[in-house]
């Protein structure tokens, strides 16, 4: 059966073609009005005025010191100046290693020393001389002939980019060792006397360049703590010129990939030394308070419909839900009494509020001042991103140091190249110990070399000779036992690295990457809370990025990430094999 569908439209139609009262809705009995709110009090009410300008005023103060690692309790030092905006925060605290050491000991550096002995060539190229110096400077620094000694112990790419170069090329770890306090390279010939200002000009910009280029950080003033896989670091700053003006901050415990303020703890027991010509600046802020604005508020103009992606009313919380009824009874019933600031602040400066002045519509002036202002009073203290200080092991949070915050120089997001050095530990039960599985071990050109970790295959058994007996069965290539040991007289165990011997016996196998430590076997002592049971992997990688000032800036970093476990080494002991 055939049907048919209409569709009806109803259109409003105005009695007179004027909106205009419509538009301004009036009121058609003030008096009532005004008796009604003198009936409820809003007209003795002392918060009528509506915030027309702020004047912010606080204390600015740069960081001025800088000490790595970790700095014992009670301590009262001179710690070196520093620039805290001449590099990311990142490039400070990160870096670890020294990507191009000077002189050609060993083969280390080796691409890094090609390359920088090129850029030497351009910038001497760049100088008027009275005749070409290149040459000279290659045959007096070219790259050493390895050794069959110093090629076997390489990898196969490092050998052939070490006999490639050798003899060739300019190596810019030689000519970085003999610039190390000389201004003019020694070539085995004769310089124009004419010519001297040019070399030592072409000297400078490389040195200049190559050290704002790459960070290096020696064992001794690197802020990564081997035995714990973290960053450990404190910078000094000085608030105001008075005797208690100094405040350190400590990143205590740095394992993540951003490094922010909530990283750093206010240090109540070290000082580091600043004067009072290092305080800090005053600054005042003149702004407009703007209401705060969120989904589901009032909204503030008259013909403007609010937002409906937020019904308040369909939301039901628990009882116990206090946050979700805070949050339904400020936006109902004082949403429209916020008002924010947006106070601009110098980047890498330690802040701190002193006052904040409010005029309003009615020309009254409000003082008030920071949160935790000894003036206010009231034993209760309640805040968000807040510095804590802790005064006690056993309550690592400490307390909350209120109007404070540092607004740390880091980077958005740096460059990461690929993992060229990788560790895994991981504990294992059966044989009671943990272990150290290196994975990745980095070349000499700034590769990740991959570690063999499979066991060689056992050889078939004879059944007409008798079983052999052994001791125990050795772990796989580059696994190296963590062995649980008590340091001094105390009760807290650690897992000290050792080393094991090879199938035959005759030579000892240790670790061959840089995450473990080196040095001799034992020296490096990790807590055991530090290896968990499903295992920690720990990585090293190279970073770039360029700062503010348009500087380009590359580093090593470590980065630990959480492991999901290892195979079962197969390590037994007092076994027969047919």
């Amino acid at each position: 059966m055939a049907s048919i569908t209409t569709f009806s439209r109803l259109e409003p139609e105005p009695l007179r073609p004027d909106v205009t009262a419509g538009a301004t809705a009036p009121v058609q009995d003030p008096l009532w009005l005004l008796a009604r709110q003198w009936q409820v009090g809003e007209f003795a009410a002392q918060d009528g005025g509506t915030p027309v300008v702020a004047r912010w005023r606080g204390i600015a103060a740069l960081p001025t010191r800088f000490v790595p690692g970790p700095i014992p309790q009670n301590t009262q030092l001179q710690a070196p100046r520093f620039d805290a905006m001449a590099s990311p925060l990142e490039t400070l605290i990160e870096h670890v290693g020294v990507p191009m050491p000077s002189g050609a000991g060993s083969a280390e550096g080796l691409r890094l020393g090609v390359d920088t002995g090129r850029l030497f060539l351009r910038l001497l190229a760049g100088q008027t001389t009275s005749r070409d110096y290149g040459p000279d400077v290659v045959r007096a620094f070219a790259v050493p002939e390895p050794g069959a000694e110093e090629l076997a112990a390489l990898d196969r790419a490092t050998a052939g980019y070490a006999q490639l170069h050798a003899g060739r090329s300019l190596d810019g770890r030689l000519l970085r060792a003999e610039l190390d306090g000389r201004d003019l390279p020694r070539l085995g010939v004769t310089i124009e006397q004419g010519d001297r200002a040019e070399l030592r000009a072409a000297g400078a910009d490389w040195l200049r360049l190559v050290a704002s280029l790459f960070a290096d950080a020696g064992p001794e003033n690197g802020s990564w703590q081997p035995s714990r896989f973290e960053y450990t670091a404190s910078l000094g700053t000085r608030r105001t010129a008075d005797a208690f003006g100094e405040t350190t901050l400590t990143a205590a415990r740095y394992d993540s990939d951003t490094l922010d303020w909530y990283e750093f703890d206010v240090n109540g027991e070290v000082n580091l030394g600043t004067t009072a010509a290092e305080a800090g600046e005053v600054l005042t802020r003149t702004l407009m308070p703007a209401a705060v604005t969120a989904p589901g508020l009032p909204a503030r103009r008259f013909w403007e419909f609010e937002d409906g992606r937020l019904n308040l009313a369909s939301l039901q919380p628990a009882e116990t839900d206090l946050a979700q009824l805070l949050l339904i009874e400020t936006l109902s019933g004082f949403g429209n009494d916020w008002f924010v600031i947006g106070v601009e602040l110098p980047v890498g400066r330690l802040v701190s509020g002193r006052s904040l002045v409010v005029t309003d519509t009615f020309g009254t002036r409000t003082l008030l001042r920071p949160h935790g202002d000894p003036a206010i009073g009231g034993p209760g203290r309640w805040g968000l991103f807040q510095h804590s200080m802790p005064f006690d092991a056993d309550e690592p949070e400490g307390a909350a140091i209120t109007n404070l915050l540092y607004l740390a120089p880091r980077l958005a997001q740096p460059v990461l190249g690929p993992v060229v050095e990788q560790v895994v530990l991981a504990r294992d039960e059966q044989a009671n110990l943990g272990w150290a599985v290196e994975q990745l071990k980095e070349s000499p050109l700034q590769v990740g070399v991959e570690l063999s970790a499979a066991r060689p295959p056992d050889a078939p058994g004879d059944p007409d000779v008798a079983p052999d007996y052994h001791l125990a069965q050795a772990p796989p290539p580059h696994w190296i036992p963590l062995l649980p040991v008590r340091p001094g007289d105390t009760e807290q165990i650690a897992l000290a690295r050792g080393s094991v011997l090879d199938v035959g016996g005759r030579r000892v196998v240790r670790s061959v990457t840089d995450l473990l430590g080196g040095g001799p076997d034992g020296a490096l002592l990790i807590p055991e809370e530090e290896v968990p049971a499903g295992g920690i992997i720990v990585q090293r990688s190279y970073q770039a990025a360029r700062w503010v000032d348009g500087t380009l800036h590359v580093w090593a970093a470590h980065r630990t990430r959480v492991s999901s476990g290892l195979p079962p080494s197969g390590v037994r002991y007092d076994h027969l094999v047919e």
